[in-house]
């Protein structure tokens, strides 16, 4: 009796090693995360609040040094806006949930349409937003989690030279123009009246949002990153991508959404508690 009790503890801890080891080898490895992607994120962010901040500071206080410096860099926000976009498109082709994200994003860019357009008509500022970079995201991260199975098909140097050629044709879109290697030519305006093109970036002079990027020719640079990611050179070099270097940029990458929410609104607590002592 005492040898069949040990010989079933025996087996019987056999059994649970080999369970035990089962499940370590099924076990999913914690996802990777490459830090330098994060930085350069948050420094798009950064870049982001800095811009809206002097334009804030001046239609508060009037300030002709914030006036200035806003125009200074006008010139540089379609490139650390399309830096962002380019970097969005990168993490999507990470992520094996970006529809759920998508879904989200959008979510939440529909709920800053109806509070930018009720503040619009309450004060009577143009500070609406119809189809902003949020909208932008939130579509490319779903057009990526719906049509994946159709994306991946495509060779990616293929569908990285095409999404870039053209971004860089369409570029013109939103001013209602085409213009292309001195190839220039004016487009229909009637396109811009029919419901929802404003969408697509056909607008009338009428057309008004405070943030404003349309799918095309902004989806394509989406679509750029997204093809970027599956060459494998962010992979390849690990080395450079991979290390921590500036972790107050690497959080504000992480939080880019919640972030790009909150910073406005506390922007404008800022200049109304300033301009409230000034009025003491």
């Amino acid at each position: 009796m005492p040898i069949t009790l040990k010989y079933w503890g025996l087996l019987l801890a056999a059994f649970a090693n080999t369970k035990m080891e089962q499940q370590l080898l099924t076990a999913k490895k914690p996802k990777e995360r490459y830090a330098l992607l994060d930085e350069l994120r948050g420094f798009m962010v950064f870049c982001m609040i800095f811009y809206h901040a002097f334009f804030t500071v001046y239609d508060f206080f009037e300030l002709p040094i914030s006036a200035e410096l806003f125009e200074f860099f006008s010139p540089a926000e379609p490139f650390f806006a399309g830096g962002f976009i380019f970097l969005s498109g990168l993490m999507c082709g990470f992520s094996r949930s970006n529809t759920k994200r998508g879904l989200l994003t959008c979510g939440v860019a529909l709920l800053v349409t109806a509070c930018t357009v009720l503040v619009d008509r309450l004060t009577g500022q143009e500070v609406a937003i119809y189809f902003g970079i949020l909208h932008l995201l939130g579509f490319g991260m779903l057009f990526c989690g719906l049509f994946d199975f159709a994306l991946r098909r495509v060779n990616k140097w293929l569908g990285l030279g095409v999404s870039l050629a053209l971004f860089a044709l369409l570029y013109g879109v939103p001013e209602n123009n085409f213009n292309f290697l001195n190839i220039r030519a004016h487009l229909p305006a009637g396109w811009g009246r029919l419901p929802g093109m404003f969408i697509l970036g056909f607008t009338t002079d009428e057309f008004y949002s405070a943030d404003y990027f349309p799918l095309l020719p902004w989806l394509f640079l989406f679509l750029a990153g997204y093809y970027a990611v599956k060459t494998g050179f962010i992979q390849r070099f690990k080395g450079l991508f991979g290390p921590l270097r500036v972790k107050p940029l690497a959080f504000l990458g992480r939080h880019a959404l919640w972030v790009y929410l909150l910073h406005q609104p506390v922007i404008l607590a800022v200049c109304f508690a300033v301009s409230a002592c000034l009025k003491r």
